[in-house]
């Protein structure tokens, strides 16, 4: 009786998993999609939004080419009428800004190799765990 339990209550949480967020792929990503969420790329952009919230997350991993990183930092940071620019030990900077809806958001801006990524979020509440789905299930296979 008690292993009949167990194995309704593992299938129960199996079941509540697989409706609470599903793998899709656009492109070169792939990222868990909860309900609630909906997912799409924008040309090299793969772009997040909330149904029922302000919040979006936006993730553009591209290549370096000749330009100079700081130059991209600096360049993105104009754009978007940034704030608050910082770099981090490792050089990875971050800055603040609000969108064109007046919601408040961040970037962060990083570097490997000879790639850079962009990860732009607006009307995120830290303690959604919606976003910490997302942001653990994103992935970029470069073919």
């Amino acid at each position: 009786m008690k292993s009949k339990i167990i194995t309704c209550f593992l299938i129960l949480i199996f079941c509540v998993s697989i409706s609470y967020a599903e793998l899709q792929k656009f492109g070169n990503f792939s990222v868990d999609v909860p309900i609630g969420w909906d997912a799409n790329l924008q040309g090299s952009t793969l772009v997040i939004k909330s149904h029922n919230t302000n919040a979006s997350i936006a993730v553009a991993f591209n290549r370096m080419g000749d330009a100079d990183f700081t130059d991209i930092v600096e360049r993105l940071y104009l754009q978007m009428d940034g704030t608050d620019l910082e770099q981090d030990k490792d050089g990875d900077y971050s800055f603040n800004f609000r969108n064109s809806s007046g919601v408040d958001g961040v970037v962060l801006v990083t570097m490997a190799e000879d790639y850079y990524l962009v990860l732009s979020m607006t009307g995120v509440d830290e303690d959604n765990k919606d976003i910490d789905t997302i942001l653990d299930s994103i992935d970029w296979n470069d073919e």
